[in-house]
């Protein structure tokens, strides 16, 4: 059996870090919105016991137990206790990596769920969240794929309204930023701005997007402002070429600017005239 699956980016509007715990994770409270661009699955459940065996259009992509495709199938057959079924995974990669998007996160989400229906849905969303926060923080977020506040380490998930009748434009610069880097770099900041995730909540629910923008703040791309001469770089590009406001997604190095419901695709052909050795995609909201 051959299923074919679209699996999508998110952007963050505004990052908080609330704390540190005590196993060196971080408790956040932000929020996530799915977006259009997305990478796809195809996986052949070939009907034999046996094991994963993954491939794709990046040759750099890891097709070992590195791969979080990898990791997802080995807990999920061990979550439910059942010999592994053979399967073949091609992933074609669209979604950029190092960005802050989620892509990873996003395939491993999706797969999990493709394994659940192949097994007659064994599992329902909770178990399926709890497989998933055992691999990647995000993918409890990608298992309901909604407009969420997120809370705690990324498994806390409140259903939001996002009624922004708006397209997204990312700019993805040729560098990335490791999520360890943007937490290390968080830590060292003297003052923080914290966002105001109540009104950028409110700002979606009623298609405000000046009450969006002026509450939305990421805290990890302030610590890489400190001292990532990469960011520094790029932001001030960013401000000096371009008429909009632009704001990292969750750990970077990817930034998105808001367009007009329909102008997206123009506004991203005139950013690549201004902006060099960049990837730039118009998206949607989903």
């Amino acid at each position: 059996m051959r299923v074919s699956v679209k699996s999508n980016a998110k952007i963050n509007i505004g990052l908080n870090i609330v704390e540190k715990l005590e196993n060196g994770y971080h408790s956040l409270d932000m929020i996530m919105v799915p977006i259009s661009l997305a990478d796809e699955l195809d996986i052949n459940f070939t009907g034999k016991k046996g094991r994963l065996i993954i491939s794709s259009n990046i040759k750099d992509i890891p097709t070992d137990e590195r791969n979080i495709l990898w990791k997802v199938y080995d807990a999920f057959y061990k979550f439910i206790k059942k010999e592994p079924d053979e399967i073949e995974v091609y992933l074609n990669k669209v979604i950029p990596h190092e960005a802050g998007l989620g892509g990873g996160s996003s395939n491993g989400a999706f797969f999990l769920k493709e394994l659940n229906k192949y097994n007659d849905n064994i599992l329902d969303d909770e178990k399926l969240i709890e497989i998933g926060k055992s691999v990647g923080a995000d993918i409890p977020f990608f298992i309901k794929n909604y407009p969420c506040r997120v809370k705690g380490i990324g498994e806390k998930l409140e259903k939001i309204e996002n009624n922004l009748n708006c397209d997204v434009v990312l700019v993805k610069p040729s560098f990335g930023v490791s999520t360890k880097e943007a937490y290390t770099l968080y830590s060292t900041l003297q003052n923080k701005k914290d966002a105001n995730i109540d009104m950028v909540k409110e700002g979606l629910k009623e298609n405000n997007l000046k009450k969006v923008e002026e509450n939305s703040e990421n805290i990890l791309e302030q610590g890489l402002l400190t001292s990532n001469e990469n960011i520094k770089c790029f932001r001030r590009i960013l401000e000096k070429e371009c008429s909009t406001r632009f704001f990292m997604s969750g750990s970077g190095s990817c930034y998105y600017t808001f367009c007009m419901k329909g102008e997206g695709q123009e506004y991203a052909n005139l950013l690549r005239t201004k902006v060099s050795n960049c990837q730039i995609y118009s998206c949607s909201f989903l």
